[in-house]
């Protein structure tokens, strides 16, 4: 089996958390109050009633799966949602900067939530978060306010609701080497290139959505289960 985690994200629905649970998913990622309209967006009550069922299958499973929210906005916000729906991981996903990562991950802690940071894909954006101009520097600054994880990702804000961006692995490999935390991979990934991927840049996480989707919000299982076994 390749040595690389996979979180499955955009899950909206009971059914899918216990799919991607039984085929041995690491994270699945749900996406609660994100500030850009996007597909798969859910309030926090229901967000709370998927991460209660989660758990309650991971328990009757004796499963190691974590759950993910993904998220943006102001620290206040993103603390507050923390505190309500106790995740194992949120997503920083907008235009958080690092005193916004160092804010949350400290007011977290207590509860063992940890941040996933995404690396801007744009250099101006980088200085406004992390005072860096080169995608290595960006991670390390994450890294040093407190993120556990860092996400390199074809998407952000500006095209949070597309589905055909693909991987940057020249910005993947050039966070990878400055980084001493894991990094993740997510972009156009399917059950069709996610062997190349694998092999060119050697990902410590993978994450995928529309990949292993029939349409927005439902998981294919012949997609998930073709990509696991690729994978294993």
């Amino acid at each position: 089996m390749r040595d690389v985690k996979i979180k499955i994200c955009g899950l909206m629905r009971e059914e899918d958390i216990e799919m991607c649970i039984s085929e041995g998913v690491d994270v699945i990622g749900l996406v609660v109050e994100y500030p850009v309209s996007v597909p798969w967006n859910m309030e926090r009550e229901r967000a709370k009633e998927l991460i209660e069922y989660f758990r309650e299958c991971t328990v009757t499973e004796e499963a190691s799966s974590k759950v993910c929210i993904v998220t943006g906005g102001d620290a206040e916000k993103i603390t507050e949602l923390g505190r309500y729906l106790r995740p194992d991981y949120i997503q920083m996903h907008y235009k958080e900067n690092a005193e916004d990562v160092k804010t949350v991950s400290e007011a977290l802690r207590d509860i063992g939530v940890e941040i996933i940071k995404t690396i801007p894909n744009d250099t101006d954006e980088m200085v406004r978060q992390s005072g860096e101009d080169s995608p290595g520097k960006c991670g390390r600054t994450f890294q040093e306010a407190g993120a556990k994880i860092l996400l390199v990702d074809a998407r952000g804000p500006e095209n949070a609701a597309g589905s055909s961006s693909l991987l940057d692995a020249e910005l993947y490999h050039r966070v990878r080497q400055a980084a001493d935390i894991p990094v993740m991979a997510a972009g156009g990934i399917t059950g069709e290139n996610i062997s190349e991927i694998l092999d060119m840049i050697c990902p410590d996480m993978i994450d995928i959505m529309t990949g292993v989707e029939e349409s927005y919000g439902i998981k294919s299982y012949e997609k998930l289960v073709g990509i696991m076994n690729k994978i294993r």
